[in-house]
């Protein structure tokens, strides 16, 4: 099996499932209508907090944070072998693992009522983001430090755009306390979320494509008969 199916599900599955969420809470006035990235009129969270959109949220985001547990564990796999001894793979590997855990907690606590409630639903989003975009970080840092044939075999232009979505996420984390002091009127909050988490997933979109021109597989072997 491709490996780069893991990679593909974890970009697709939640960029659809956020954009069919806010399309139904908007086609039902929810919420308002506008184009979020730029206007941020409502954050993704309550775009998929009500019925009829939760139901599609969980059903989707549920599974997926299991395929992104999958997605480190091979990503670490894949820059063991393209020559990447270093300590750090594993690292990012323990990063990304426990934000796709702290999705599963945002997810299953999104909708509910009270103040533990809505601990849980910060932290796990929080947690969710910081921790799956830290280890993007650190894996294109990775990339970057690997010998040349192998940064040729998955495309130099690649590992830049990798690197540059990183960068992008990282300037979208640096700049959005300052700007809500500067615009207080913007709700510069859910215009960041928005784009972030734009960002973040299209990450994976890149390492699927990465995992195609390696020939990057998924293999199970079976142990030899005694």
């Amino acid at each position: 099996m491709r490996a780069s199916w893991i990679a593909l599900l974890c970009w697709v599955v939640p960029t659809l499932a956020v954009f069919i969420a806010y399309g139904i809470s908007a086609g039902t006035g929810q919420v308002p209508t506008c184009f979020p990235f730029l206007e941020g009129c409502t954050s993704i969270s309550g775009a998929a907090r009500r019925d009829p959109s939760i139901h599609l949220f969980r059903a989707t985001m549920l599974p997926t944070a299991s395929v992104m547990v999958a997605y480190w564990i091979l990503a670490r796999a894949w820059l063991g072998q393209l020559g990447d001894a270093g300590r750090s793979r594993d690292w990012l590997a323990g990063l990304g693992i426990v934000g796709a855990l702290f999705l599963i907690l945002y997810v299953v606590f999104l909708g509910t009522d009270g103040q533990a409630y809505e601990l849980m639903r910060r932290y796990g989003v929080t947690v969710y983001f910081a921790f799956t975009a830290l280890a993007q970080l650190l894996l294109s840092a990775r990339l970057r430090r690997l010998p040349q044939a192998a940064q040729g075999r998955i495309g130099v232009g690649l590992v830049r755009a990798k690197v540059g979505f990183g960068a992008a996420m990282l300037i979208l984390g640096l700049v959005n306390v300052p700007a809500k002091n500067f615009f207080p009127e913007l709700p510069v909050d859910n215009m960041a979320a928005w784009n972030f988490a734009l960002l973040m997933h299209g990450y994976f979109g890149l390492t699927a494509l990465a995992w195609r021109r390696t020939a990057y597989r998924v293999s199970a072997a079976l142990p030899p008969a005694s």
